[in-house]
């Protein structure tokens, strides 16, 4: 099972923090990928209000395939990370960024330096919480925890749910910044999740960016939140039909129902 299912919402490499969703315009492909309108030209886009976007599940299988001239290449990397370089780039001009970084047996995705500052960042996707092709999810902090004895260098676990945008590229650096999350049409749940600290895991992850509000998780779902151009997950609509099982967003190990749930659903 794929992180999103039907693309909904518009991505805005240049307003990151307000436009969330799954289609990506011409223009930020061209950025985000390091192309030209030349390399593009084969590849089919679509018309969303005057805009030409392409659903990023599309651009991510014909990057992987090798099919787009010029791209960046994939070095075992995935388009979240390159999308996130993108916006860190934006974010903070002078900052140097590595990919893939071998530090003893392991590989991390980025190491950032910033005013003598260094982090490493690991893009978690659904396969480190959840069952997937890949087996069952390793311990979430585990490679965290080595990483960060061997090099005293902080490593910060930016999960599927965290918004991909400017607001938490900040936080990475000052802890006082109020971060955002998102689910806007990901198919993998905090109800499907392995561990039965399920809850507390997704916490530790979502409080290091300040992104859980008074409320909790419910505005990770609905529309429009926190001043945002965000549709709402298609999964609250299946709950209110009975075609979903409530039980499917709320983690193992959780205590108060309503931190969980989605405004409209409590």
């Amino acid at each position: 099972m794929g992180i999103l299912g039907k693309p909904t919402g518009i991505f805005d490499l240049k307003n990151s923090d307000k436009y969330v969703g799954s289609y990506i315009s011409r223009d930020d492909i061209k950025e985000i990928l390091n192309v030209t309108d030349e390399d593009l030209q084969t590849i089919k886009f679509e018309r969303l209000k005057d805009i030409e976007v392409i659903d990023e599940r599309t651009i991510q299988t014909l990057w992987y395939k090798n099919a787009i001239p010029n791209a960046i290449p994939i070095d075992k990397s995935s388009l979240d990370e390159i999308i996130l370089i993108s916006i860190i780039r934006q974010t903070f001009p002078q900052i140097k960024i590595e990919r893939q970084i071998r530090i003893g047996r392991f590989q991390m995705d980025l190491k950032l330096t910033l005013n003598n500052k260094e982090l490493f960042i690991e893009f978690d996707g659904p396969s480190h919480f959840a069952p997937s092709q890949y087996g069952p999810p390793k311990e979430p902090f585990r490679k965290k925890e080595i990483i960060e004895d061997a090099t005293s260098i902080e490593v910060v676990n930016w999960a599927y749910w965290i918004q991909r945008c400017s607001t938490n590229v900040r936080a990475l650096f000052d802890k006082d910044i109020i971060g955002y999350g998102a689910l806007w049409s990901a198919n993998v749940h905090f109800g499907m999740f392995s561990f039965e600290n399920s809850a507390q895991i997704i916490d530790k992850i979502t409080k290091r960016f300040n992104a859980v509000d008074k409320m909790g998780y419910g505005y990770f779902y609905s529309a429009n939140t926190k001043d945002r151009f965000k549709p709402e997950h298609p999964i609250i609509e299946k709950i209110k039909k009975g075609k979903i099982n409530i039980d499917t967003i709320l983690p193992l190990g959780y205590t108060e129902r309503n931190y969980w749930l989605p405004y409209n659903l409590q």
